[in-house]
């Protein structure tokens, strides 16, 4: 069956990516060259900053105030984005920020049309604060956004069971598909060489320890870590054996294909991170291990995929950040090559059979359009 109009929702870095004809992964299109197929016309709307709507900015800066929320409406607020979310079949948010931002504009719709929308979630119940009335406002809020929303997919286990257990009469809205990777493009390419020695720490998200890692590398002059990363300043490196390439992957500091390479020059990827029930570190740790670098990450309630992922078998995990802890996992995994080689083979061999995009969409699929 072929329906209308799709819209998709991005923060950023899709059109150019979509619109190029260069080499680019496509695990954060979410599914759209897919679902695109089902539907006679398509649209993305990325965020952007407007002075259109003035007033909107005070608004939405104090419910981000009150609530801890990621409500950034005034930047998708338009004229023409608010016709093409009107006249949309399906309406699919990349995440929650664009899922919070676009809720007011859902919950107009639903009193005039009939529409579908689909939000794509993780680290929804990251809690900031111990403010009574910003916990019960945000209660609240999250509660208006699953209730709204059709169908929540889940990318961690953990959030996936959380939410089954803490909103029982929404259940049936709620699904769980492991985040997948575009493996044909993460793939170990012949002409690049090994670098010695050298450790990667690639990530931008709030859950990541970012002191702990720049502590960690501070602590093992013996290694060359590179930082990609917006998070961290020159001035907080202060340390020969650490290279700060200050990246983000929607603004394309970095090419895909440099960010490729750095992986498969380093020995190992590092994710050191606090705990949550956000997937934290998930694409930096597929892409990683699907490209044969063995990742060490801490272990938490929200690691995507428990059953799947196990401990010296095709991943390292460490469950406390501590410095001798790390430094001794780290150096057994580089030195000790029996092990490494074990981890390396297993870790290639479940991303692809159980991280790929064609599972992904296969799957998306049949929860977006399966009776």
């Amino acid at each position: 069956m072929i329906f209308n109009n799709l819209t998709y929702i991005y923060q950023s870095g899709r059109i150019k990516r979509f619109n190029s004809t260069g080499n680019y992964p496509n695990e954060f299109f979410y599914g759209l060259n897919t679902i695109k197929e089902r539907f006679n016309n398509t649209e993305i709307i990325e965020f952007k900053h407007s002075d259109t709507f003035k007033l909107s900015h005070y608004v939405f800066t104090f419910l981000r105030k009150i609530t801890g929320l990621p409500f950034y409406t005034e930047n998708i607020l338009s004229r023409k984005n608010y016709k093409i979310i009107k006249n949309s079949d399906l309406i699919m948010l990349s995440n929650q920020r664009m899922g919070f931002s676009t809720l007011p504009l859902l919950i107009i719709n639903k009193v005039f049309k009939k529409q579908s929308s689909c939000v794509f979630v993780m680290g929804l119940y990251n809690v900031n604060t111990k403010k009574k009335i910003k916990l019960i406002l945000r209660k609240f809020f999250i509660y208006i956004f699953l209730i709204t929303i059709d169908k929540i997919i889940f990318l961690s286990e953990g959030e996936y069971e959380y939410s089954k257990n803490n909103y029982k009469k929404l259940i049936s809205k709620f699904k769980f598909i492991p985040f997948c990777i575009d493996t044909k493009f993460w793939n170990p390419q012949k002409n690049i060489e090994k670098e010695n020695n050298k450790i990667l720490f690639i990530g931008n998200d709030g859950m990541r320890n970012y002191k702990f890692a720049i502590n960690l590398a501070k602590q093992m002059p013996e290694f060359h870590f590179t930082f990609v990363t917006t998070k961290v300043e020159k001035t907080d490196l202060l340390s020969e054996n650490i290279e700060l390439i200050n990246g983000i992957w929607s603004e394309e500091t970095l090419s895909d294909i440099e960010i490729r390479e750095l992986y498969e020059k380093s020995d190992l990827t590092i994710i050191p991170i606090n705990e949550s029930l956000q997937p934290s570190g998930q694409s930096v740790a597929l892409q990683s291990m699907a490209l044969g670098v063995p990742v060490i990450i801490t272990q938490t309630k929200g690691f995507w995929e428990p059953k799947i992922y196990k401990h010296l078998e095709n991943i390292v995990f460490i469950k406390d950040n501590e410095i001798e802890v790390w430094k001794d996992q780290i150096l057994d995994v580089i030195e000790n090559k029996e092990l490494r080689n074990f981890i390396i083979k297993n870790a290639k061999k479940t991303v692809n059979e159980n991280n790929n995009l064609i599972k992904f969409d296969a799957e998306l699929e049949r929860i977006l359009f399966s009776k």
